[in-house]
């Protein structure tokens, strides 16, 4: 082997000092090993971009990015989780999901980004994002990249890093303009921004025709809500209705009894709701 390796573009090296070329073979393989098996043994983490290739299916192929809450979107196969897993692990996982259309498939699993210069922008006030921390060194300079941010609810947003909020509180920073609440972001930071009362909706449940979140509007009474989803089911007893609602983490129950509302006009029962309201109409036991 070494005879045939000299004979070629290294010859001249090579007949000068074989025992170096030796060395440097023996120097250059145990350098690589280590990579090898860093690169083996690497989990995903939030951010990642991966291509995704199945083959001689180019709809199942294609990029996609580790979203933070640790999910991957497989090209037209729904999602498996990516966060911790190796990519072997990831491999196998998609194998398993595009089995369900493909007959024996064939899939290789590629990094071609990282997310270890990424912070993660979620809590439900804006759209997630994976922000690169190389183009939004900074808090202000990521919360004015985002775009519409009047969904969040400011006054409750923080920065988490390593398990802990290091910083909450962003009104005075947006919103009064104070640069020195401006901090600098670390790789893997969480920004959370939860939404608004406003934008959090109205839950209606129970003995309902349509059980669901109601969008709010500024004004939004009882009765309002209640038609949104379908009105009072046949079941349902509407003297029996609560209001579920938090303020500053305390809770609070509003009882209603909503058939003076709709029988005798009595609009004192037609409470005004808040954003994150939950309604509950119990169902009659008669």
């Amino acid at each position: 082997m070494l005879r045939k390796i000299c004979s070629g573009v290294m010859g001249p090296w090579c007949s000068a000092d074989k025992n170096q070329f030796m060395a440097m073979v023996l120097f250059t393989f145990l350098t690589l090993v280590p990579f090898a098996a860093q690169a083996k043994d690497y989990t995903f983490t939030a951010g990642d971009k991966i291509h995704i290739s199945v083959a001689g299916e180019p709809e199942f192929s294609g990029d996609a990015t580790v979203r933070p809450d640790g999910k991957l979107a497989v090209p037209n196969g729904g999602e498996v989780q990516a966060v911790g897993m190796t990519a072997a692990q990831l491999q196998a996982e998609v194998t398993d999901r595009v089995k369900e259309y493909i007959l024996k498939p064939t899939v290789n699993i590629s990094v071609v980004g990282s997310g270890n210069n990424k912070v993660f922008v979620t809590g439900g006030g804006v759209k997630p994002a994976v922000v690169d921390i190389t183009q939004h060194a900074t808090l202000l300079n990521l919360l004015t990249s985002l775009g519409d941010i009047s969904g969040a609810d400011l006054r409750t947003a923080s920065v988490v890093r390593d398990g802990r909020d290091i910083k909450k509180d962003f009104h005075d920073l947006i919103v009064g303009s104070d640069v020195s609440q401006d901090i600098p972001l670390m790789a893997g930071d969480t920004i959370l921004l939860p939404p608004t009362a406003s934008n959090r909706g109205v839950y209606v449940v129970g003995a309902v025709n349509v059980p669901k979140l109601v969008v709010y509007r500024e004004g939004m009474t009882l009765l309002e809500a209640i038609l949104d989803a379908g009105g009072f089911s046949k079941f349902a007893s509407p003297n029996d209705t609560r209001i579920i609602r938090t303020t500053e983490g305390n809770g609070q129950i509003i009882k209603v009894q909503a058939k003076k509302l709709i029988r005798d006009g009595d609009l004192t029962q037609n409470v005004v709701l808040r954003g994150g309201d939950l309604v509950i109409v119990d169902e009659s036991f008669f």
